[in-house]
């Protein structure tokens, strides 16, 4: 009989699914679940969508001799719209130790035994149920003097009761309405017993410093100040590991854009990297892909051009290396890490651009409601400058996923970039992680474990949070008892950005005693040969055209009182479409490149004369209101030229220069106008350019309904009523006068009264 178990549960309202899910329909890992031939996941052992979900995982990954019992986490998820029937879960071990990493995907042998069983109720619709099964030690298969190692443990449950309508128990026929509920549902973990034994596995972690999803172009003050703690706790958790830090440039660029304004831990965790020990490189900018500017048949990688829209925000007590504060510098290069090249790239047709929301954009620097420093009387660092990382020995890319088109290698050659990051996936690796390619240094990542981590980093829930951590213990595990050469982990760098507290994986690393830390260029060479692979093709037509629209975006820049602006703000966020994070996201990607052209167009409607109603000229002349709206995100200064439309009006003063519209705000001009007719339909012909009149954005007409006859019937209406209130005064004042006469002589004339008799 199976032992009468400690049960904790809880339902949960739906989590914002996050990462890999972690169902499974064989019994294998929890991480990444299995996969149909398509690709998509399976959920049930005979298949099925991902209607209903269950994860397994360990409370801890590793279980010693002295412990009294082990918890399991269990994770009902139910993505339907009608609740999940009732049903038990058990659970199972196989009391085998595994010798190798592929055996996490199998199913379990039928030899595996079943050791905990637990009663779990209704899951409501669109819901989760959390279980905590508590096993004493001594009712789990693995007996004291098992041989230390991973082990398999697999979760399966089965429903007691009917199903409400709504559904289909898998193997029916299901409709259009019904949601498919298999009859069971399965998945796996790993947990290790007392490690690895006597060996250990040289591991190097590679940990990037990037920003979160929801920051399209760069920081704002408020944002680096919350932001700097977790950076400051990943950089201490970080140096435990002797890890290379891979970073932003954005990060760095983003507090020196500030200068004496940047807040002060942001300032102080700048000067911890700056001087670290630890080995570090700069991502392209804002983690722009490599691999995808290559497939498009980039000559140069993509760069910022100017950070003078953030920048002019800052104050600068030190006058900054360069006085070419509104100017990109053409000759930074280098400097900026694998973000160096042209930016006069031009691709040939396409579909779409970037950003899941811009009023992120709003919320990011460059829109902040604080007064401009003009670059003429503070004088703005320099680019250069602001990307100026000499702690970095080469320039390294680190393309999408690990993965390497094959024109990346050829461009990277011409950009100076001597050093590569690519996952196990993309290359045939033969001994250590270290190898190269022609004259290419490559750093290969093991991909089991940056997959692992990375459900870790975004997992919603605990449960599924120590599934991922799980899995890495697994593996690493494997790698020491199979005497491994050494192996690197990589941080994903999406998750990392969007992970609440990242510094907390790497603590747990730290518990694993069957690894060494190890810096990355201590690691063992091997033969690395490229396995071609590159973006998808849906993904790079979305790059295309958002990168044709730039130009168009930058010419709308003549306008702003600093077109500077408009092109830096743009290219930073071309450069944050680019970003490796939406590499394996094509559904999210879609969304976020439809995003990015909505923005677009809104920039690209620049600086309009709008009418929000028909105008009425109602006198023979008026001072006609001309609505100017910017659009942009930026202050513009422009010349606005207004013609009649036909002979029926006359315009008094025709050009008004150097009209200054505030960025994403409405400024009003009155236009003199005289009417020549009494009544009809004309318009004014409005035209907007720049104030040097060398680039016109907008020319449309405002219509107009001209009334002046209603001004002579009204001013003759007007006198008629003074003539009359002046009549009905006069009168009024004779009859008054009239009045008094009659009775003051009606008094003179009236008899005396006799005097009575006492």
């Amino acid at each position: 009989m199976l032992p009468l178990l400690r049960l904790h549960a809880r339902a949960v309202g739906s989590w914002a699914l996050a990462g890999a899910v972690l169902a499974g329909a064989v019994f294998g890992t929890s991480v990444e679940p299995p996969r149909s031939a398509d690709g998509a996941p399976i959920t049930s052992e005979t298949g099925g969508g991902a209607d209903v979900e269950l994860v397994v995982s360990p409370r801890e990954p590793v279980i010693a001799a002295a412990d009294d019992e082990v918890q399991f986490g269990l994770l009902i998820r139910n993505s339907t719209s009608a609740a999940l029937p009732a049903g038990t879960v058990s659970l199972e071990l196989d009391a085998t130790r595994l010798n190798d990493p592929a055996e996490l995907e199998e199913a379990l042998p039928e030899s595996a035994i079943r050791f905990a069983e637990a009663e779990v109720g209704s899951t409501a619709p669109g819901a989760d149920q959390t279980v905590t099964v508590t096993v004493p030690r001594g009712e789990l298969p693995i007996g004291p003097n098992a041989a230390a190692g991973a082990y398999r443990v697999g979760a399966t449950l089965e429903f007691v009761e009917a199903p409400e309508p709504g559904f289909a128990l898998f193997g029916a026929e299901p409709t259009d309405q019904t949601a498919v509920v298999p009859a069971t549902v399965s998945s796996g973990t790993s947990i290790v017993w007392k490690g690895a034994g006597a060996q250990s596995v040289p591991l190097s972690v590679i940990v990037p410093f990037v920003l979160p999803p929801d920051i399209r172009t760069l920081p704002t003050r408020g944002q680096l100040e919350d932001l700097a703690p977790g950076w400051d706790r990943l950089l201490t958790a970080a140096r435990t590991h002797e890890a290379t830090l891979a970073i932003d440039p954005r990060v760095i660029a983003g507090i020196r854009a500030y200068g004496d304004e940047a807040p002060r831990n942001a300032q102080l965790l700048l000067n911890r990297l700056e001087t670290t020990p630890l080995p570090s490189f700069l991502l392209q900018f804002a983690d722009a892909d490599p691999s995808a500017q290559a497939a498009l048949g980039f000559t140069t990688l993509l760069e910022p051009t100017s950070l003078d829209f953030v920048s002019r925000f800052g104050s600068f007590s030190e006058a900054p290396a360069s006085d070419a504060g509104t100017e990109a510098d053409a000759d930074s290069g280098p400097s900026s890490g694998s973000g160096s090249g042209s930016d006069s790239n031009s691709v040939a047709d396409g579909a779409s651009g970037t950003e899941s929301t811009d009023s992120a954009d709003e919320a990011d620097a460059g829109a902040e409601s604080t007064p401009e420093i003009e670059p003429e009387s503070a004088p703005l660092p320099a680019l250069s400058d602001l990307l100026a990382w000499p702690q970095q020995e080469s320039l390294h890319a680190w393309p999408a996923e690990g993965r390497a088109d094959p024109a990346l290698l050829p461009l990277l050659e011409s950009e100076g970039v001597d050093s590569l990051v690519l996952s196990s996936e993309g290359v045939e690796l033969a001994g250590g992680p270290r190898g190269s390619i022609g004259d290419t240094e490559v750093t290969v990542t093991d991909a089991e474990l940056d997959r692992a981590a990375r459900t870790a980093l975004r997992a919603a829930t605990e449960t599924e949070r120590s599934g991922g951590v799980a899995r890495i213990a697994a593996e690493l595990v494997l790698e020491a008892q199979d005497g491994s050469d050494g192996v690197v982990l990589a941080l994903d760098r999406g998750a990392t950005g969007g992970a609440a507290d990242p510094a907390a994986l790497l603590e747990q690393l730290e518990t694993f005693a069957w690894t060494s830390p190890t810096a990355i260029a201590e690691q063992g060479t091997g033969s690395v040969e490229l396995r071609p692979s590159g973006p998808l093709q849906d993904r790079l037509e979305l790059l295309r055209s958002a990168s044709n629209r730039e130009g168009s975006v930058n010419e709308v820049g003549a306008v702003l009182t600093h077109p500077e602006y408009l092109s830096g703000y743009q290219r930073t966020r071309l450069l944050e479409l680019f970003s490796t994070r939406y590499a394996g996201d094509e559904g999210g990607f879609a969304d976020v490149a439809a995003a990015f052209r909505e923005r677009d167009a809104e920039l690209l409607s620049g600086v309009q004369a709008i009418s929000t109603e028909h105008i009425q000229l109602v006198g023979s002349s008026s001072r006609v209101p001309v609505q100017l709206r910017n659009a942009l995100p930026f202050d513009a200064a422009v010349t606005v030229d207004v013609e009649p439309a036909s002979a029926a009006l006359s315009v008094e003063e025709r050009r008004f220069e150097d009209v200054i519209v505030p960025a994403e705000t409405t400024e009003r001009v009155l236009v003199p106008v005289r009417s020549r007719v009494s009544s009809g339909e004309s318009g004014l012909v409005v035209s907007v350019s720049a104030a040097d009149e060398q680039t016109t954005v907008f020319t449309g007409t405002l219509s107009i309904t001209i009334r002046s006859s209603i001004e002579t019937i009204i001013f003759w209406s007007l006198g008629g009523l003074a003539v009359l209130l002046l009549v009905f005064g006069i009168l009024r004042s004779v009859r008054r006068r009239r009045h008094r006469a009659e009775g003051s002589s009606g008094a003179q004339d009236a008899p005396e009264e006799p005097a009575r008799a006492m």
